[in-house]
């Protein structure tokens, strides 16, 4: 078989989050000896299922939280990134899906709020079972192609993502901080596809669409801070509104709109935290 990538009290602690809080994701100093990122084609992670989500300041989706940044017009965008530790999975609280698995992602990305295409990188995690050790995983995806992906990251390890274009084809990078590790691959779109570059985001995301076939792995919290955006003219700022781009905050919830994973305010656009709530 392929692998596969807190109530209402909860909630009120997430909204009373501080700059300090979220900004605990800080890369920690790289170490002498570093581990590097191994491409291992044994593996093979959930594909990204797209939310299709409306433009609007506050949506709901079954599988992504966070927050993504909109075009004004035909504005189109060809940078973004952020950085974000790798979260410490607990499996015993995190019951299987029917697949057999529950995961949790973490990236940056060009597209895919409302296209059909997204080009991400990040991290991804998962446990087989709540007495399962769990796994941790770098990936890169041009979607609809399948992830691509590296072992050598650990929990803690200080990440930095990024996806830029550079008006032909997309540069993806990813940086382990602490191990000074990392990878950093040039991809077209992919054959058939229009990548659009119509939105950027920072999101956690249920990998493989949702629950109940892949239930939100118990990540605890992730804080994600420095996130930049770019428009195709160089138009440089944060998540927060321009005169060329809006923001929308993303919560993931269950079928029945019950939250699986909050996020803070963004700070200054730059810094905010996903907060897991339940399995599914």
């Amino acid at each position: 078989m392929k692998r596969r990538f807190r109530s209402l009290a909860a909630a009120a602690a997430l909204a009373a989050l501080t700059i300090p809080a979220a900004a605990s994701a800080a890369p920690r100093a790289t170490t002498s000896t570093p581990r590097p990122l191994t491409l291992d084609p044994s593996v093979h992670l959930p594909k990204t299922v797209l939310p299709h989500l409306p433009k609007a300041s506050s949506v709901t989706s079954g599988n992504w939280s966070g927050y993504a940044a909109l075009p004004a017009g035909h504005v189109r965008f060809r940078y973004i990134q952020a950085a974000f530790n790798v979260p410490s999975l607990n499996c015993a609280s995190s019951p299987p899906g029917t697949s057999g698995y529950a995961y949790a992602g973490h990236w940056a990305g060009l597209d895919g709020y409302s296209s059909s295409t997204v080009e991400q990188d990040g991290i991804a995690a998962f446990c087989a079972g709540t007495t399962s050790t769990p796994q941790y995983y770098a990936w890169y995806e041009m979607y609809p192609l399948n992830p691509v992906v590296y072992s050598g990251i650990s929990p803690g390890d200080a990440i930095l993502a990024s996806v830029y274009y550079n008006g032909s084809t997309w540069s993806l990078g990813l940086t382990d901080q602490t191990s000074g590790a990392s990878f950093d691959v040039t991809e077209p779109c992919p054959a058939g596809s229009a990548c659009l570059n119509n939105s950027a985001e920072v999101i956690t995301e249920d990998p493989g669409g949702s629950v109940p076939d892949i239930n939100l792995a118990d990540f605890g919290q992730e804080n994600y801070t420095g996130v930049r955006v770019t428009s195709r003219n160089g138009t440089k700022g944060s998540l927060n509104g321009t005169s060329l781009w809006s923001q929308a905050e993303i919560t993931m919830t269950d079928p029945a709109k019950t939250p699986l994973a909050t996020r803070s305010a963004a700070y200054g656009g730059q810094a905010f935290s996903v907060l897991w709530n339940r399995a599914s």
